[in-house]
């Protein structure tokens, strides 16, 4: 039994670099977002004596803003908040991305038609006026901007998903399954899916990382998170003005926004070469 689990752990053991790097970035992304929870301070805390002090400071390991605000526990709750706006994002945006596009390979002719059309219909709208439109009318906060991303984000999955339900659907286990008088909806969900799974998978960790570039600039451009909620956009967005006596306050939150991204780009690398897939780029 125990040389069975060592045999299991063997061919399960991530030996893809890209998975390694990816692993080992996640992990410090982790520690650093549980220290922001359970050591630091709060990001919004303001001590204007202790303004702009450098990292390695006196309390201050990565140092502070203009407002005298801790970096550390910026970037630490920055990181969390990016997390939390890609996971609700990309699970929204998977979930109604796939089942479009599940229902639009399987059926085809009018309908398919009229689905695809609503996806050029979206790909015709620049992101960037919604945003602003959205921002204008409605204000940031976190519920808009899940779903102002979602609104934008499903259209990758269904168009992949939609190519690959087209060519399974005539495949002898989809005839098998009716002859076995499977539903329809059995038919799309049991058995269709699986065979999307893999892409929806490799898609969702590339869209994660456009996700969190998506947060960032809009909070840089004053369109997305503003506080009291922490974004890693709206500080760069403030010490940009500061970038020669305090470099830190841009560069370092700046670094976590690279390697946050890096490690989700990184994942979805890992997963492609696992599955053996092509996957385009999410738009």
């Amino acid at each position: 039994m125990r040389a069975r689990a060592g045999r299991w752990v063997m061919r399960w053991r991530p030996s893809n670099p890209s998975m390694q790097a990816s692993a080992a970035i996640f992990v410090a992304i982790g520690f650093v977002v549980v220290a922001g929870i359970v050591w630091l301070p709060d990001p919004n805390q303001q001590n204007l004596e202790a303004a702009f002090s450098p990292p390695l400071s006196a309390g201050h390991i990565l140092g502070t803003d203009a407002l005298g605000r801790d970096v550390f526990s910026w970037i630490a709750s920055g990181m969390r908040t990016a997390l939390i706006v890609s996971m609700a994002v990309v699970f929204a945006s998977a979930v109604i991305g796939s089942i479009i596009g599940l229902v639009a390979g399987y059926i085809g002719g009018a309908l398919d038609a009229l689905l695809m059309r609503l996806v050029d219909l979206q790909l015709a709208v620049p992101p960037i006026l919604l945003f602003v439109t959205v921002a204008v009318v409605v204000g940031s906060s976190l519920e808009s901007l899940v779903v102002l991303l979602s609104a934008v984000g499903w259209v990758p999955y269904a168009r992949v998903v939609r190519s690959k339900i087209l060519s399974e659907r005539e495949r002898s286990y989809v005839a098998a399954a009716r002859l076995a008088g499977a539903t329809h909806r059995e038919v799309v969900f049991t058995h269709l899916a699986r065979s999307a799974a893999s892409l929806i998978v490799v898609l969702a960790s590339a869209h994660a990382g456009f996700v969190i570039l998506w947060e960032s600039g809009l909070s840089f451009l004053g369109l997305g998170l503003q506080p009291p909620l922490v974004s890693l956009g709206f500080i760069i967005a403030l010490g940009r003005q500061y970038l020669m006596n305090a470099w830190w306050v841009v560069t370092l939150p700046g670094t976590a926004i690279v390697l946050l991204v890096l490690a989700f780009n990184l994942l979805g690398d890992a997963l492609r070469d696992r599955f053996s897939l092509d996957v385009g780029l999410v738009e």
